[in-house]
């Protein structure tokens, strides 16, 4: 006769081969019947609830659940879905009573049941990560509010987990890295379910600027993570347990840390996670365990009496490309999605609308999908163009409005304001009328300056005016330059830029007797202020003849022949002349005007010289 403890051997060793087989998902069906004999006569057993405070009884518990050694996840043996299993599977003459409907019924309607079934890699390794369900168990309200907030996204996760025949753990690995929450983040930057810094996102193709977040969009980071640890799994000799280390630790962390371990142990030339721990960074340590730890308490969380959401066994959403700028809200009403659910779903979007340059996506719950699908045609949904300002000083909303050929109602609405005061520096969302879109396009590329640009650091006792003269310019195009008021006043270390390219090009002047700074300030239309600071000498220094003065000119306005002046306040033709050495007939003949010709400050002169002398 055989005894009970011979019947559990004989029966987990066929579940422990079966799961090893190619048919894992068709086999167990075959053994139904027989399975259900042995229970119903008594023969199985370890079916007790698990105490969570003994570390042998949970042991024992999982020797008797499962077996000692969890299988392997070889070419031979991946995860594979039940549900596309069992579509799979006729019914043949040669097992009659596998009828359609049985098959349909072993499908799991809760999620978490299938992701139970096919949790395999913490298995053998209970004793390593038993600490971590403590802490689990007792905040038992973490993994149920966790649970909750995961309900939209997991079902998009585990299948593509499932595509790439990837253990079924990674599915679970946003509980560990953001516990489900999309907008989660870190004190190093990182963001969204899987916690990409920054420059891991742009490596592996998330967008990140003003209007969008990939790190945050449910879709593409998803994408992104699991292209990442499959490489990680690659460069790591097929350890997803080292992979898993090095997402979170940095592979090169990793790989030092396996150096150390051989340094000690030269003859094991392919240590694991385990042996290597100690010299992992501590975060490092116990992230690992922390996933099996979560893993062990979904497989068995009738067991521990862990309470998780139920979550349908199907899509939840569905993606639909666009390729040109859309509100955000129009998109939700037009699909009647609940804000806060269109929010969730695509937490990507920093703006309440699209960026400009598709193509991008939305992601809309599946009942509402079609919805929207019929209303893409719509041309009302695209008549609105999205632009980007940035709030300088001395802008008002209504000037703003007035630039944008919109209302300070519509600004104000868009970005949720109380009402019409603004803060400089702040960058608002403008929506344009789009037939004004071609408009303002064309204005832009127009003023858009495509010169040099220089900042100016206000100096204690400068003003408008002063600065201006200083770069021949005016006041009012310095105002325009840096959009402030002609009367506003200037801090010491403001910055102003300044669109000018005066002092482009370099030149030099020998002094000749009886000539000092002013007179060659006037001969090339600076000031002795420039002078002396280009030259680091004081104004009232007295020079001798033969020093070398250093004088920036414009830069491509330096004509063969002559030099360009600029005429100021209180200049005369003759005074012009005389700095210069020349005669009044001669400019006046040189610039084609006469010699009693009345000079307006701001005229451009044409000053015939030669260098040399």
């Amino acid at each position: 006769m055989i005894s009970l403890k011979e019947n559990n051997t004989t029966i987990m060793n066929i579940l422990d081969s079966t799961r090893r087989s190619n048919s894992e998902e068709t086999t167990p069906l075959l053994l139904k019947p027989l399975l259900a004999g042995l229970c119903a006569l008594g023969l199985l057993s370890g079916c007790a609830q698990l105490p969570s405070a003994s570390k042998s009884d949970t042991s024992t518990h999982l020797s008797a659940l499962q077996g000692s050694l969890a299988p392997s996840l070889d070419s031979s043996d991946k995860p594979t879905d039940l549900t596309t299993q069992t579509a799979k599977v006729s019914v043949t003459n040669d097992h009659p009573w596998l009828e359609e409907s049985k098959l349909t019924a072993l499908q799991h309607d809760n999620l978490w049941d299938d992701i139970a079934s096919k949790l395999v890699m913490g298995d053998q390794h209970l004793e390593d990560f038993e600490s971590y369900l403590a802490f689990y168990l007792r905040n038992h309200r973490h993994l149920e509010r966790v649970s909750e907030r995961a309900k939209p996204y997991l079902h998009y996760i585990v299948s593509e987990v499932k595509k790439r025949n990837m253990p079924y753990e990674i599915a679970l690995l946003p509980i560990i890295e953001s516990g489900f929450k999309p907008e989660a983040r870190s004190h190093q930057r990182a963001v969204g379910l899987w916690q990409f810094i920054p420059q891991t996102g742009h490596l592996y193709g998330l967008d990140q600027n003003w209007w969008y977040d990939g790190r945050q969009d449910v879709v593409q980071s998803t994408e992104a993570a699991l292209n990442y640890l499959q490489k990680l799994y690659e460069l790591n000799d097929n350890d997803w347990l080292l992979a898993l280390a090095s997402y979170n630790g940095g592979i090169g962390n990793v790989w030092k840390a396996v150096k150390r371990y051989q340094r000690k142990h030269p003859e094991n030339k392919t240590p694991d996670f385990w042996q290597i721990r100690r010299y992992l960074p501590k975060e490092t340590q116990h992230y690992v365990p922390q996933l099996l730890a979560v893993s062990h308490l979904v497989k068995n969380r009738g067991q521990y009496e862990v309470q998780l959401e139920p979550i349908d066994n199907k899509p939840y959403f569905e993606v639909v490309e666009l390729e040109k700028q859309v509100a955000l809200n129009t998109v939700a009403s037009l699909s009647d999605t609940p804000r806060e659910l269109f929010s969730k779903l695509n937490p990507g979007y920093l703006r309440p609308a699209t960026p400009p340059n598709g193509p991008f996506h939305i992601v809309l719950p599946l009942e509402n999908h079609q919805q929207f699908q019929s209303k893409l045609n719509d041309k009302a949904l695209f008549d609105i163009h999205w632009k980007k300002h940035k709030i300088k000083s001395g802008d008002t909303l209504s000037e703003i409005a007035q630039q944008y050929q919109t209302s300070t109602r519509a600004i104000q609405k868009l970005n949720h304001m109380k009402d019409h005061n603004i803060r400089i520096g702040k960058t608002l969302l403008i929506p344009v009328p789009q037939q004004f879109v071609p408009q303002l396009a064309q204005n832009e590329q127009k003023s858009q300056y495509t010169g040099p640009k220089l900042y100016h650091s206000v100096k204690s006792g400068e003003s408008l005016w002063t600065i201006a003269r200083y770069y021949n310019t005016d006041t009012k195009t310095l105002c325009d330059w840096n959009r402030i008021r002609a009367d506003q006043p200037l801090r010491k270390g403001q910055k102003l830029a300044i669109h000018s390219d005066q002092y482009g090009y370099q030149t030099h002047y020998v002094l000749k007797k009886n000539e000092s700074l002013w007179v060659v300030a006037q001969k090339f239309g600076v000031t002795t202020q420039e002078l002396s600071r280009w030259n680091k000498i004081k104004r009232n220094q007295v020079l001798q003849p033969g020093i070398k003065l250093t004088i920036w000119q414009p830069r491509g306005k330096q004509a063969a022949g002559y030099r360009q002046y600029v005429v100021k306040s209180g200049d005369s033709l003759w005074n012009i002349a005389r700095a210069n050495n020349l005669s009044t007939k001669t400019i006046a003949r040189y610039n084609q005007m006469t010699e009693k010709e009345y000079l307006k400050p701001g005229q451009v002169l044409k000053i015939p010289y030669d260098q040399e002398t």
